[in-house]
């Protein structure tokens, strides 16, 4: 992440910490509906109009516990909802998704600053600059994730990037205090990449917001290295722009480091053993939101992602550019794999209490969606032993995570559920 340097301005808009905690203050944040917006124009406008660098680390530092408040309240109007988002949810993403890069901007700029050497009051902070930038954009990506959007090759370069940096300069393990967490600038970066591991396409919101906050307590127990745990083992290349993945261990693979989560290890099945002895999770540091049921569920789900071998593919994945008829309903459904099409009715029709619930969910209009009678085609970008990778170019139903789907590819003569 290369970021120039910036000259204090003569009229900063919060000139040190006071002006901050006078801001925050009148702000009265915890009790306002838009407190992300709000914090967004003030981290724009420090932006456009920055105090001395010592004075402005201290600013954010002050603003990290209400920046992570309002986003986590933000996520509420669009984690979990259908997909494509409607239009609250979608601005909901943006202005959330906007606030931790506007954060990652402003760490980004001071680590910049740091890094040339010209600003040696920030010598001191340069372990948690890097810790600081590393879980920004670790946040930022979470917040995609719960969106259900793809997070791009953008974001990889950078914490790549920002963790070599950190690497070369022996910091990168380093103690960094985190909110509540022990953390490190090593630690930010295996978050981002267990959460990776985790395949939250597959979680649900509520899971995801469960190993967001489980990975952020273990992290600093994993470690990367040049050399594989085994003979093989999840590994990111530090020069490339994508996530872990499946690798062996190569003399000539300078930019290759693997991911090492032994000791992460006891702590889930430790945890797990307890939970199956009756513990409750609040009382083994997994938060009190989640049933003992759930937490053991996950932590399981985890365990086969983090610790265990990864098991060989029964056929190899590949891709397939064809077309793919998607139909969402249960009458849909019946009525495709009956064979018999559904006539579209102009009169409305009446509704089980659990299709009305439905209906009122994903369309609270009161006409109902005709498309929900109609194949869509989709297009295939893949399938595998596991699944198919799907996308679609135009408009159609909304679509709920888990949402049962029939689907019948190209040259087929049945759908499958």
């Amino acid at each position: 992440m290369v970021l120039s340097d910036f000259l204090p301005d003569t009229q900063p808009r919060l000139a040190d910490l006071t002006s901050c905690e006078d801001w925050l203050a009148r702000a009265a944040l915890a009790g306002m509906p838009h407190a992300c917006s709000a914090l967004l124009t003030l981290l724009e406008e420090i932006e456009a109009h920055p105090p001395r660098h010592s004075a402005y680390l201290q600013i954010l530092e002050r603003l990290r516990y209400p920046v992570m408040h309002a986003a986590a309240e933000q996520a509420k109007g669009f984690a979990g909802k259908p997909l494509p988002l409607n239009h609250s949810e979608a601005a909901a993403f943006v202005q959330a998704n906007g606030l931790w890069a506007a954060m990652l901007r402003a760490y980004g700029r001071l680590l910049s600053a740091a890094l040339k050497g010209k600003h040696p009051e920030l010598e001191p902070s340069l372990a948690r600059l890097f810790q600081r930038v590393l879980a920004c954009a670790g946040e930022a990506i979470g917040t995609c994730v719960l969106a259900r959007r793809e997070f791009g090759a953008d974001y990889w370069r950078l914490v790549h990037q920002a963790y070599t940096a950190a690497e070369a300069r022996a910091i990168r393990g380093e103690t960094v205090a985190d909110l509540s967490v022990e953390s490190s600038p090593m630690a930010a970066y295996a978050e981002v990449l267990m959460l990776q591991l985790a395949q939250p396409h597959r979680l649900s919101h509520r899971e995801l917001d469960w190993t967001r906050k489980w990975a952020r307590l273990w992290a600093h127990k994993a470690v990367l290295s040049r050399e594989a745990p085994w003979q093989d083992g999840y590994a990111v290349d530090l020069a490339g722009a994508s996530g872990p993945a499946l690798a062996k261990a190569a003399a000539d693979s300078a930019t290759l480091r693997f991911l090492d989560l032994a000791r992460v290890a006891p702590s889930i099945s430790t945890r797990i053993q307890r939970l199956e002895e009756g513990a409750e999770p609040a009382a083994l540091g997994l938060g009190s939101d989640c049933t003992r049921l759930a937490a053991q569920d996950l932590l399981k789900t985890l365990q086969r992602a983090w610790i265990d071998s990864v098991p060989a593919r029964d056929f190899p994945r590949r891709a397939r550019p064809s077309p793919m008829e998607l139909v969402s309903g249960f009458a849909a459904i019946h009525h495709a794999i009956e064979g018999n099409p559904v006539a579209k009715s102009a009169s409305p029709s009446s509704y089980s209490y659990g299709e009305a619930e439905r209906f009122h969910t994903f369309q609270p209009s009161a006409e109902r969606d005709t498309r929900e009678q109609d194949l869509e085609t989709w297009e295939t970008l893949g399938e595998s032993d596991d699944g198919f990778r799907l996308r679609r170019g135009t408009q159609g139903m909304r679509l709920a995570h888990r949402q049962l789907v029939a689907l019948r590819p190209s040259g087929a003569r049945q759908f499958i559920l």
